[in-house]
């Protein structure tokens, strides 16, 4: 194998990695929060353009979930109980409140990152869990993967393809995983 073919394998196989960290970790922050559902969970383009080709030559995977008029006395007890979890589960924490004094808890693990904050205006206040990878290089022809666990899975979108829209919910979350089900990752 040439070492560029073994870079772009190693490339691709790192950005399944992510995936399906995320998606073992984020069902069970997002209980820990005390919600029900994921909000997205899948590969995004870093590149901010409408070019599909091009949209997919830097990616990195996102997984979320919010919840809407939240008080900071409440938001601050659920980050402290995703923080519970996240450390059982290996996260190290980080310091510091993120650029906008938004954030409530920061932790690393391997190299993604899991954020939670708290944002406050228009007379709302939403609490918000990510975890993110890195950005990584894509070699041409790569896809876009998304989890079955994000409600638009299965939707026919163009940066998807090859998702079952047989498992489309119309948008609808999909139910967490049994804690003890591991059948939920990405597709290959």
């Amino acid at each position: 194998m040439s070492p560029d073919a073994e870079e772009t394998a190693d490339t691709e196989q790192r950005s399944a990695t992510h995936g399906r960290l995320i998606e073992e970790d984020l069902p069970s922050l997002v209980r820990a929060a005390g919600w029900d559902s994921i909000g997205s969970l899948g590969e995004k383009s870093c590149l901010g353009t409408a070019d599909l080709e091009e949209a997919v030559r830097e990616t990195k995977w996102i997984g979320s979930s919010s919840a809407s008029d939240v008080p900071p006395s409440e938001a601050t007890a659920i980050a402290e109980d995703i923080a519970r979890d996240a450390e059982r589960l290996g996260w190290s924490p980080q310091e510091g409140s993120g650029p906008n004094g938004d954030r409530l808890y920061g932790a690393t693990k391997e190299d993604l990152t899991l954020v939670v904050t708290h944002q406050t205006g228009g007379g709302r206040a939403s609490l918000s869990l990510a975890i993110h990878s890195p950005c990584l290089e894509m070699p041409e022809g790569h896809t876009l993967t998304r989890s079955t666990l994000d409600p638009m899975y299965g939707s026919g979108d163009e940066l998807y393809p090859g998702e079952d829209t047989s498992k489309f919910t119309n948008g609808e979350p999909k139910p967490l995983p049994d804690p003890s089900d591991d059948s939920s990752s990405p597709r290959p």
